[in-house]
C-alpha cells in the first residue's frame, strides 16, 4: 500500500498458479508460506532487496496518490514485475482465526496511516 507517500506492506500471497488472490491462494494451508509472509511484513526492504524497493518507490512517485495499492511479484532475478497499481485497493483486515495474528500489526499500521491521512486532509 502507498499512503501519504509512504510504502506499507499489507500482505504477501503465494500460490502454485500464476493468478494469485490472497484468499484463493495456498496461504491458509501452508505454514511455510505464512512464515515467508511474516518475514515480508516485518522487513519488506530486507525481503525484496534494494532493486525492487527502488522500483516500488519509483511506482509510488509516478502514481502520486495519497492512497493506493501496488500488486507485484519479483522475477527470478529479483526485479519488480508490476501487475497493477491504483487508488482502489482495499485494505481488508485479516480474519480472526489465530493463524493470521502475525498479519494484524501490518494491517494496523496501514489503517493508522490511512486514518491519519484522512484526518490531516479534513483539518486542512
Amino acid at each position: 500500500m502507498t499512503i501519504g507517500g509512504r510504502l506499507y506492506p499489507l500482505h504477501l500471497a503465494i500460490a502454485r498458479q500464476w493468478k494469485v488472490h490472497y484468499y484463493t491462494s495456498d496461504m491458509a494451508a501452508q505454514e511455510a508460506y505464512r512464515a515467508e509472509e511474516a518475514a515480508f511484513l516485518a522487513d519488506m526492504p530486507g525481503v525484496l532487496g534494494a532493486e525492487a524497493m527502488a522500483a516500488l518507490e519509483r511506482v509510488n512517485r509516478a502514481l502520486g496518490l495519497d492512497y493506493g495499492g501496488v500488486d507485484f511479484a519479483l522475477d527470478a532475478k529479483g526485479r519488480l514485475l508490476l501487475f497493477e497499481a491504483n487508488a482502489t485497493m482495499i485494505a481488508a483486515p485479516p480474519p480472526p482465526d489465530g493463524i493470521w495474528a502475525y498479519r494484524r500489526p501490518a494491517f494496523d499500521r496501514v489503517r493508522a496511516a490511512a486514518q491519519a491521512l484522512l484526518l490531516a486532509r479534513a483539518q486542512g
